[in-house]
């Protein structure tokens, strides 16, 4: 239901378009529009900045690091909770 609602808004603001599945009518398949595109070029650009931003005290070395740790709880959480 979250899925189809937040589709619903992307195709409300036509960065997508939905179109029904020819072999399975239940079914819709979603295409990204050149709009849908730009906005996620735009967004892209916005999120560099702000983690260049968030980020500016730590060198690339830095960076990588924070970036395996904070992999690595993920993944451990992520596994975890597929075996409760």
């Amino acid at each position: 239901r979250d899925v189809a609602a937040t589709i619903d808004t992307l195709a409300d603001r036509r960065f997508v378009e939905r179109t029904p599945d020819p072999r399975d009518r239940r079914r819709n398949i979603v295409h990204i529009t050149r709009r849908g595109r730009q906005r996620l070029t735009d967004l892209d650009g916005v999120l560099t900045a702000v983690q260049d931003e968030a980020f500016a005290p730590l060198d690339a070395d830095e960076r990588e690091q924070l970036a395996a740790l904070l992999g690595k709880l993920v993944d451990y959480h992520t596994h975890r909770e597929r075996t409760m």
